[in-house]
Formats: C-alpha cells, structure tokens, sequence
C-alpha cells in the first residue's frame, strides 16, 4: 500500500470528552490535583479554570476544584478545540500475515490514544490505515522509536502474551550513550517503581518491581559509545534508568539523561531504538538498521 509522503502528521481541531475512572491509590486527592498528576501539560491553575468553566464533571455532575475523589469516581473533561502536538509521519508496516503485523513506530509518537493524543497516537494512525481492530501486544515510550508487534486477532494477541510469560520472547534495543565503558559487557538489575507523574526511579522502595537489563558495547566513540541493550523484563523506562545507574545515559534523555531537564513531559525522540524482536520457537523475527542520522554531530 502507499503511505504518506508528509514528514510532520497534523491532526485538525476537533472537541473530545476524556473520561477515566479513580484508582485505590489516588482516592482523597482533589480533582485538580488528580488532574494535573495525570495530564502534567497543564498545571494546578489551568485545570482549576477549566472545572471553573464547566469543563469537568465528576460522575456527570459539575464539581470544584478541591472536591477530594473516591475511588471508582468518574472524572470527565470536554475540551471542545482539541489541538494535538504534531508527530514525525513516518509509521511503516515492516511485516504483515494473516496473524499479526510488525509496525515501525517513530518517536516522539505515544502506542495508545491518551494525554494529549488521540489522532496522533501509533493506533491512530494505524486506523488511518485500514487497519481498524489490532490488539496492542507490547509498547514503546513516546520518546522511544522502533519496532512493535500487533495482534491481528484475540486468538494471536492471547497466544503472544503467553509468550512473554514463558519469557520466549527476545528484545533488542539500540542506544548511543554518553561516555565510553571500559567493559564490554555489564548488566543492572535495579528495581523499577513510580517516582512522580510519567517519571519513574530506580532502588529499593515499596511498590518497586524486580528488573534486569543485559548491556553490549558495539561501537566506541570519543565521548558516546554505541550500546545494544538486552532488557529480559519491561518495566516502564527500564533501559534508560538502568544506562543511568551504570554511568551512561543515554546521550540526548532530557530526563534520565547527562543534562536532566526539569522538564514538565517528553516531546522529542531520544537514541533509543527497538531493533530487533524475535520468538525463535515460532520462527517469527524482524530487525530494522540503525539510523544513520544518530551519529551526526555527536562530537566524537
């Protein structure tokens, strides 16, 4: 099929109702508060405008900014000029049969609709396509290109998921990072929790989950090296926690990386790339190159 030749996807205006329900954890928050922890593009203020003018309503009912939440609260917002970020219109199919597709996912592109996307999302663009019922199999960061599984019915979707679970399943990333290991090898095995908002931290504190990650150095540089990263669980932000744990960041990670920005959400690609996936015992593969583009300017 031919795709769009458009390097940038803009999505037109368009007015939406978000709704979702409250969790356990979040009950006794105010509604504001609530708000801006899950949608931190806006802050305290905006959403206390925004319930001041009607916009949300909780269980279908206008409310105040400091009403606190129970849980199974339903907390809804009418935005009605939706205006989404742009994202790089390059989503390629790399592999299709009658069971599942392999999709290149460019960043900064989030899988699923959410936050501040809707259009914009992979599963957008993927309906743009004709490809309306797919089964979200694993997931990328936004900030995060490469390669994704889709489930082109329950029957696959449920058969993969098992996969996983009996860890048949092999991940390959790619990552420029700063500075230049004296090991060609090495490993983290750092436990991954919530620290605050999108942003997690790695160590021991309650709540946090078991992870471990396999580093390979591919390439030295003068300042940057070029790593293959080996992650055997997927915890959110894993690889980029466990490069910054070992002393090399990934090189461009405004969040985990060498200059940390107090940054309020991600909107740009970092050099992180998922290459390679694989599940040998059912002959099933796809491998994408690195991007040429990476090493330009790097300094060394």
């Amino acid at each position: 099929m031919d795709y769009p030749s458009e390097k940038v996807r803009i999505a037109a205006p368009y007015a939406h109702t978000y709704r979702f329900r409250v969790k356990q954890k979040e009950a006794g928050k105010t509604i504001a508060d609530l708000l801006h922890e899950r949608f931190p593009f806006r802050s305290v203020q905006e959403w206390e405008k925004r319930i001041e003018l009607g916009r949300v309503k909780l269980n279908d009912k206008p409310t105040s900014a400091q009403t606190l939440l129970k849980e199974y609260d339903v907390v809804a917002h009418f935005n009605p000029r939706v205006i989404e970020p742009s994202v790089p219109y390059d989503v390629r199919i790399l592999q299709e049969t009658e069971d599942f597709l392999f999709v290149f996912k460019p960043a900064p592109m989030p899988v699923h609709s959410g936050g501040r996307y809707f259009k914009n999302a992979l599963t957008g663009v993927l309906d743009d396509y004709g490809y309306k019922k797919l089964h979200i199999i694993h997931r990328l960061d936004a900030v995060t290109s490469g390669i994704l599984l889709f489930g082109k019915s329950k029957a696959f979707a449920q058969k993969a998921q098992q996969w996983f679970k009996e860890n048949q399943v092999e991940k390959e990333y790619l990552a420029l990072v700063a500075g230049v290991p004296d090991k060609d090898e090495f490993s983290c095995d750092s436990p991954i929790s919530r620290d605050k908002g999108y942003k997690f931290k790695s160590g021991t504190a309650p709540g946090a989950k078991s992870a471990f990650t396999r580093f390979r150095v591919m390439e030295r540089y003068e300042r940057h090296t070029m790593m293959k990263c080996f992650p055997k669980t997927g915890r959110t932000h894993q690889i980029r926690l466990h490069l910054q744990d070992c002393g090399y960041p990934i090189a461009n990670d405004p969040v985990y990386g060498p200059k940390s920005e107090k940054t309020e959400y991600q909107n740009r690609a970092i050099f992180l790339l998922h290459s390679r996936f694989s599940i040998p015992q059912e002959n099933i593969t796809c491998e994408i190159p690195l991007p040429e583009s990476w090493l330009v300017g790097i300094g060394g």
